[in-house]
C-alpha cells in the first residue's frame, strides 16, 4: 500500500518507487528470492518488450509514412478529418504501442488543425482518448491485456485470443466517437481550450463549406504507399504473420512478436542503437517490479484480504453490475497509479470475486482490462503527455471530458462483456 501512495503522489519515479518497494520486501524475508524477482521473467513483460521494438520497426521501415497526408485528401471537411485521424490513431494502438502511433499521427494532427484554421487541441485531444482506447481492441494493444490474458492462462490454463478484447474495445471507442460528435453538433469542442490561434478565425473556420477547404502547396507530398519499398514490405509480413501466429495460438505473443523483432534487427530495418532506444526501461523496470509485487502480495495472502474487503462490498451484486464495478474501481486504480499496476492487482481479486459470485472468471478478467485502460480521468499517461506537448488543450477540459467518457464507455464495456462473456 506504501509503495500505492508513493507512486500515486508523483513526487518519485514510478520505477524507483516500484523496485524500491520490491527490494525492501525481499530483504525483510517476506518471500524467497525466486518469487520477490518473478515479474522480471514474467512473459507479459517479454511481450511488452517485444511490442516497443515492433512499433520503432514500424516506424523505421517508414511503413505509414504519408497516411496523414492521404487521410487529409480524402476527408475535407472537419469533423470527418478529426473522426478518421482518431480512427486510424485507435487502429493503430492496437497493433502498437500506443505512444508509437501517437509519434506517427502528431505532426499531422498539428498540420490538420492548420488547415482549417483551428486549435491543434481540437486535433490532439480526440487522438489521445483514441490512442488509449485503442490498445482494448486486441491481446497485444496496451500493457493491462497482456496481463490480464497471462493471468487467465497462469490460473485456469486457458488463453485470451489475439481479438477476444475486441466487442468491448469497439464498443468503447464508439461510444467515445459518438459522443465527441454529438459534442461537436452542439457547438462543444473540449480540446479548443489550448493553443494560440485566434477566436474568430477558429469561428469561421467551423462554418467553412468543405470545397473550400485547401491544402499548404508549400507542404512536400508525401505518398501513402506502405509497400513501396523492401523494407516495408518486409515489416508488413513479419508483422502479419506475428499477428496471425498469435490469432491462430500457434505461438505466445511474446515468442511471436519476440520473434519478428528479431527478423527486423536482422534484416536492417532496425538498428541496434535505436532498437535498444525504444525499450523504455521505465515501464519495464517498473511492470517487473509490480509483477514481483503482486506475485509476493499471492504468497503471504495479503491479497485475500483486499478480495473479503471487496467481496463483502459487492455482496448481492448480480453479475452485471459486479462487471461494472471491476471496470470502475480497475479504472480509478488505473488513473491513480498506472494502467499496468492496475491490472497486476485487480486481476487475482477479479477472478476471486468472479469464483465467489457466478461470474466468469473470463468476464471478470476483460472487466479489468477495460477498466485498466480507461485512463482518462489524469493526464499522465505517456500518450497523452506527448499529445499535450505538440497539439495542447487545458487540463480541465481533460479533466471534464473524462469524467463523461469514463463514465459512459464503462457503461458501454460493461455491457458488451457481460453479453458476450456470461
Amino acid at each position: 500500500m506504501v509503495v500505492l501512495l508513493i507512486i500515486a503522489s508523483g513526487r518519485f519515479r514510478i520505477d524507483l518507487a516500484a523496485s524500491g518497494g520490491l527490494l525492501i520486501l525481499g530483504m525483510a524475508g517476506i518471500a524467497p528470492a525466486d518469487i520477490v524477482f518473478s515479474g522480471f521473467g514474467n512473459p507479459a513483460l517479454a511481450t511488452i518488450i517485444a511490442v516497443f521494438l515492433v512499433s520503432r520497426g514500424i516506424i523505421d521501415s517508414g511503413l505509414m509514412r504519408g497516411l496523414g497526408q492521404a487521410l487529409a485528401r480524402r476527408f475535407l471537411g472537419l469533423r470527418s478529418q478529426v473522426l478518421s485521424l482518431a480512427a486510424t490513431g485507435a487502429l493503430l494502438s492496437a497493433f502498437m504501442n500506443n505512444v508509437g502511433a501517437v509519434g506517427l499521427l502528431l505532426p499531422t494532427a498539428v498540420r490538420m488543425a492548420g488547415r482549417f484554421g483551428y486549435r491543434s487541441g481540437s486535433f490532439g485531444l480526440p487522438l489521445a482518448v483514441a490512442s488509449l482506447l485503442g490498445g482494448t481492441l486486441t491481446l497485444i494493444g496496451s500493457a493491462p491485456n497482456i496481463i490480464v490474458a497471462s493471468y487467465m492462462f497462469s490460473s485456469t490454463g486457458q488463453s485470451f485470443k489475439m481479438f477476444d478484447f475486441t466487442p468491448h474495445g469497439l464498443a468503447m471507442i464508439g461510444t467515445a466517437l459518438l459522443l465527441w460528435y454529438i459534442c461537436k453538433s452542439c457547438g462543444l469542442d473540449p480540446g479548443a481550450s489550448g493553443g494560440d490561434v485566434d477566436r474568430k478565425t477558429e469561428a469561421a473556420a467551423q462554418d467553412l463549406p468543405e470545397k473550400e477547404v485547401t491544402h499548404d502547396h508549400d507542404e512536400e507530398f508525401i505518398p501513402f504507399a506502405p509497400l513501396a519499398s523492401g523494407k516495408r514490405r518486409l515489416t508488413f509480413v513479419v508483422i502479419l504473420a506475428a499477428v496471425l501466429f498469435v490469432s491462430l495460438e500457434l505461438a505466445h505473443p511474446a515468442l511471436a512478436f519476440g520473434g519478428a523483432a528479431f527478423l527486423l534487427i536482422l534484416s536492417g530495418v532496425m538498428r541496434l542503437p535505436e532498437a535498444y532506444e525504444s525499450v523504455d526501461l521505465t515501464i519495464v523496470f517498473f511492470l517487473g517490479a509490480m509483477l514481483g509485487i503482486g506475485e509476493i502480495l499471492e504468497y503471504t495472502g495479503s491479497l485475500e484480504l483486499l478480495s473479503e474487503f471487496l467481496a463483502h462490498s459487492a455482496a448481492g451484486l448480480s453479475p452485471f453490475w459486479l462487471v461494472l464495478l471491476l471496470v470502475f474501481v480497475s479504472s480509478a486504480l488505473s488513473n491513480a497509479i498506472n494502467n499496468a499496476a492496475a491490472a497486476v492487482f485487480m486481476a487475482p481479486l477479479a477472478a476471486g470475486l468472479a469464483a465467489a459470485n457466478n461470474l466468469e472468471t473470463g468476464a471478470a478478467l476483460m472487466a479489468v482490462a477495460a477498466g485498466s485502460n480507461m485512463t482518462l480521468l489524469i493526464p499522465t499517461h505517456q500518450a497523452v503527455l506527448m499529445v499535450m506537448s505538440r497539439a495542447p488543450f487545458a487540463v480541465p477540459s481533460f479533466l471534464k471530458a473524462g469524467l463523461v467518457l469514463t463514465f459512459c464507455c464503462g457503461l458501454a464495456a460493461a455491457a458488451a462483456i457481460f453479453f458476450i462473456w456470461q
